[in-house]
C-alpha cells in the first residue's frame, strides 16, 4: 500500500488547467458550450473535441450537440452519441472545462449521449439526450436522473454498458430505451420533476438538461457543488437527491418494476435553517479550491527548488492524520523536499456525502452494546453532515480528495481557520482521520507465456498489516460492510448468492510474508489476496460456491463500505471504525480491451531480458546482496483517457508455485521507465533470493478513469 508520501511522490504532472469548479480552464471553450443554442452559427470554437462537422454557419449547428460534462468538478472524458437507428457518433473529447462539441452530422435525432471520464480522481459514468441536433445539452448527475426516471430504467454504467455497440451494433434494448426517454411527455415530466427538486437553490431556474452553464462554481455548477445524486442501480429501486449541508432529501425517483414503465416522482421542500445552512455551506468548496490552487501553485514548474517547509505547513493543520505515521511534521518535511516532482496537484471532487468522522467512543459503545445495529446505522443517525457550522458559519467540511496520478480518491477533512497566503478562507488539510488503506478498482491485462491474453478484474480491500500494527491498537480482525459485499451462488445463470454479508479480513500468520490483511484468513479461493471479484466474473472461473465478490450492479462509485477494527476475533472488541467512500468500480472487460491501448502500458523492453538472461546477470550477486539497478521496464502508454504510470513490479516464484521474490516500485516521476533500485522500492526487496526461480512476472501499473490497469507478461 502507497502511503500518502509515496503516492505525493509520485503523483506526475496533472494537467493545471483541469480546475475543479473555483479554477479556470479554456476560456474559449467554456464560451462555446455557455452560448451554443440550436440557432448558434458554430458550437465547436475552443473546444476539445475529437470531431468536428466540418463545416460553417447554420449547417455546423444543425449537425452538432455542444453542452457540459460536469459533477460540481469538470469531467475529463469521451462523450458519445448514439441516434435512433443505431449509429454511433465519432468520440469527443471534453475541454478542459468539461465543454464538449459532439458531431452528429448524418445522424437521426433524438439522441442518447454517455459520457466515461474521470473528475479529480472519482470516476464517472453518466447519460443524458437530446431530442434535436444543435441543442445544448448537458452530462451531469441530473441528467442522468432525467434519463433513468423518463426510460423507467436504471442509467449510470447500466446504461451506458447496454448501449455500447458490440461489432458496431447497438442494442434493440438501448435504443427502446432512448426512445422512451426522448418521448416528450415522459421527458418533459422528467425535466419537471428534477427541476422542481432543485428549485430551492437553483436561483436562476437553469434547466438542467438543456440550460448552458460553466464549471466555474457558479450557476448549475454550484448546484451541483451542494447535492448529492444517489442513482437508483436496479428496477424498482429508488433514486435520491440529497442536499449535503443539512443530509436532507430535496426528492426521489422511484424507478417502474418493469424496463419502460413510468417512474413516480416526490419532492420535499427545505425548511428555511436547511436552506440557510446551505447558503453557508455553499462558500466551502469555492474556499477550498482557491486554497488548493495556491498550494499546487508551489509546485508548478518549481525547476528542482521545493518550497519550504514552513510554506507546506500553512497547508496542513497540526491534527492532520492518515494513518499514525503520516503526520503533520512527516508531510510537511516530505513534501519541501526535492522528491517532489514539479506539477504536484491535489484537487476536489466535492463534498463528501456524510460526516466521514471515524465513530467516537461513545458510538463505538453504542455499537457494542447492540448486536442488531450497523455501523453504517450509527453514521447515518448524526445529526451532524459533511459540512460543521458553528454560529452559522463552516468550521470544518469533509471533501473528496484526488491527488494527481494515484487511481484512488479520498475523503479527507478540512478544516477553517485564520487565514494565510495564498488562502484567504483559511482551510487546512486535516486527512482522513484512520488508519491508511484503500479500496481501489483494478483491472489486469495478462500474456501467458504462448502469448495468450486474459484479463481480470479486482475489488481491492487493500490495509498493510504493517500500518495496522503502526495504530498499536491489537487488531487482528476487520470486518467490512457495504453494498454489494455478496458469495457465489455457483450457479453461473444467477451468480449472485447471500447479500449484505460481511467480509472477514484478518491479520497473516506469524512468519507468512503476506503484507497485508488477508480475505478468509488467506485460506479460501482467494489464497493469500486481499482483492475481491464481482460474482459475474467468478462464473468464468472454478470458485465454489460461497466465495465472498461483489454484486457489481449493486455497487456503484459513490457506495459508502464500513471497516470495522477488532481485537480477539470476529466477536472480539470493537476499537475503532471508519467509512470508506468508493470512487471507482473496475472497467468492464469489454471496455478494457476496445480500449486496451489507452488503458494499458505497453512493455517495450525489459532488461534483463528474461529468465534465463536473469539468471546470468545475477550470477555476479551472492544469495542475500541487493540487486540495485539489475532490473529495467520501459513501455509506452496512451492518453486519451489521462493514463499516468503507477508502478512497475518483477515476482519471481519456486517449483512449487510459491512466491520467493517480489519487488514493486514507483517510476518516480518516469512515464517511459522504471529502473528498480532499494532506495526507490514501495514494497519487497531487491535482495537476490536464495531458491533458483523458474517462473516469474513483470508488469507495469497505470493509474486511468479511477483504475489501477495492470498489464503483465511472463518472465
Amino acid at each position: 500500500m502507497k502511503s500518502i508520501i509515496t503516492t505525493l511522490a509520485v503523483a506526475g504532472p496533472l494537467l493545471l488547467g483541469l480546475p475543479g469548479c473555483g479554477g479556470g480552464g479554456s476560456g474559449s471553450a467554456s464560451d462555446s458550450a455557455s452560448n451554443a443554442s440550436p440557432s448558434a452559427s458554430s458550437s465547436s470554437s475552443g473546444s476539445s473535441s475529437g470531431s468536428s462537422s466540418g463545416s460553417s454557419g447554420g449547417a455546423a449547428a444543425a449537425s452538432t450537440l455542444t453542452g457540459t460534462a460536469a459533477i460540481g468538478a469538470p469531467i475529463q472524458g469521451n462523450v458519445v452519441a448514439i441516434d435512433i437507428n443505431g449509429k454511433v457518433s465519432p468520440a469527443a473529447s471534453t475541454a478542459a472545462d468539461g465543454a464538449f462539441t459532439v458531431d452528429v452530422s448524418g445522424m437521426t435525432a433524438p439522441f442518447m449521449l454517455s459520457i466515461t471520464g474521470s473528475a479529480a480522481g472519482k470516476q464517472v459514468t453518466l447519460n443524458s439526450v437530446a431530442t434535436a441536433a444543435g441543442q445544448t445539452v448537458n452530462l451531469t448527475p441530473l441528467t442522468d436522473l432525467i434519463v433513468a426516471s423518463a426510460a423507467g430504467r436504471p442509467a449510470g454504467s447500466s446504461l451506458a454498458a447496454l448501449c455500447a455497440p458490440v461489432a458496431n451494433v447497438v442494442a434493440p434494448a438501448c435504443l427502446s430505451a432512448l426512445s422512451d426517454a426522448a418521448n416528450a411527455t415522459r421527458l418533459t415530466a422528467a425535466v419537471t420533476a428534477v427541476s422542481d427538486m432543485i428549485k430551492p437553490i437553483n436561483s436562476s431556474g437553469l434547466n438542467p438538461l438543456t440550460g448552458s452553464f460553466k464549471a466555474d462554481g457558479s450557476g448549475m455548477d454550484a448546484v451541483l457543488d451542494q447535492i448529492l445524486v444517489a442513482p437508483a442501480t436496479a428496477l424498482g429501486a429508488q433514486a435520491t437527491v440529497t442536499l449535503i449541508a443539512t443530509n436532507t432529501a430535496l426528492g426521489q425517483v422511484t424507478l417502474p418494476g418493469s424496463a419502460g414503465g413510468s417512474a413516480s416522482h416526490a419532492t420535499t421542500a427545505p425548511s428555511a435553517p436547511q436552506l440557510a445552512a446551505a447558503g453557508a455551506a455553499a462558500s466551502v468548496l469555492p474556499e477550498i479550491k482557491a486554497c488548493l490552487a495556491s498550494f499546487n501553485a508551489l509546485y508548478t514548474g518549481k525547476n528542482g527548488t521545493p518550497p519550504s517547509v514552513s510554506r507546506v505547513g500553512d497547508f496542513f493543520d497540526a491534527g492532520f492524520r492518515l494513518g499514525k505515521l503520516d503526520d503533520k511534521a512527516a508531510l510537511t518535511t516530505f513534501l519541501s523536499s526535492a522528491q517532489v516532482p514539479a506539477g504536484l496537484a491535489i484537487q476536489v471532487a466535492g463534498l463528501s456525502p456524510i460526516d466521514m468522522t471515524p465513530l467516537s467512543a461513545t458510538e463505538l459503545q453504542t455499537l457494542q452494546a447492540n448486536a442488531s445495529l450497523l455501523p453504517i446505522d450509527v453514521f447515518k443517525a448524526r445529526t451532524t453532515s459533511a459540512v460543521t457550522l458553528a454560529n452559522g458559519a463552516p468550521v470544518s467540511a469533509w471533501v473528496q480528495i484526488g491527488i494527481a496520478g494515484d487511481a484512488s480518491s479520498n475523503n479527507w477533512k478540512m478544516v477553517k481557520g485564520a487565514a494565510y497566503p495564498g488562502c484567504a478562507g483559511g482551510w487546512r488539510f486535516a486527512g482522513s482521520q484512520h488508519v491508511d488503506m484503500h479500496m481501489m478498482a483494478r483491472i489486469a491485462r495478462s500474456q501467458a507465456p504462448n502469448g495468450t491474453v486474459s484479463y481480470s478484474r479486482q475489488w481491492a480491500f487493500h490495509l498493510e498489516k504493517e500500518a495496522l500494527a503502526d495504530e498499536g491498537l491489537g487488531v487482528d480482525t476487520v470486518l467490512v460492510r457495504g453494498p454489494g459485499l455478496s458469495t457465489y451462488s455457483g450457479n453461473p445463470a444467477s451468480p449472485v448468492g447471500s447479500t449484505g454479508v460481511r467480509l472477514t479480513l484478518t491479520v497473516p500468520a506469524p512468519g507468512d510474508l503476506s503484507s497485508t490483511l488477508l480475505i478468509d484468513g488467506g485460506n479460501g479461493f482467494y489464497g493469500k489476496g486481499e482483492a475481491l471479484q464481482s460474482c459475474q466474473d467468478l462464473t468464468s472461473t472454478s470458485a465454489p460456491a460461497g466465495t465472498p465478490c461483489i454484486d457489481e450492479s449493486a455497487a456503484p462509485p459513490g457506495s459508502i463500505y464500513t471497516w470495522s477494527l477488532r481485537s480477539g476475533g470476529v466477536n472480539g472488541t470493537v476499537v475503532g471504525v471508519f467509512a470508506y467512500l468508493t470512487n471507482a468500480v473496475p472497467l468492464s472487460k469489454a471496455f478494457a480491451q476496445a480500449n486496451e491501448a489507452n488503458l494499458f502500458a505497453t512493455i517495450t523492453s525489459v532488461t534483463p531480458a528474461d529468465l534465463s538472461a536473469y539468471k546470468s546477470a545475477s550470477a555476479a550477486f551472492a544469495p542475500g546482496t541487493v540487486m540495485d539497478g539489475l532490473f529495467r521496464f520501459n513501455f509506452t502508454q496512451g492518453s486519451a483517457y489521462g493514463s499516468r504510470s503507477d508502478n512497475c513490479f518483477v515476482n519471481f516464484f519456486d517449483a512449487t508455485g510459491t512466491k520467493i521474490f517480489g519487488a514493486e516500485q514507483n517510476p518516480g516521476g518516469s512515464q517511459t521507465s522504471c529502473i528498480f533500485n532499494t532506495a526507490s522500492l514501495n514494497s519487497g526487496t531487491l535482495a537476490k533470493p536464495q531458491a533458483i526461480p523458474v517462473s516469474g512476472s513483470i508488469g507495469v501499473s497505470t493509474t486511468v478513469l479511477g483504475n489501477q490497469a495492470t498489464s503483465s507478461r511472463a518472465y
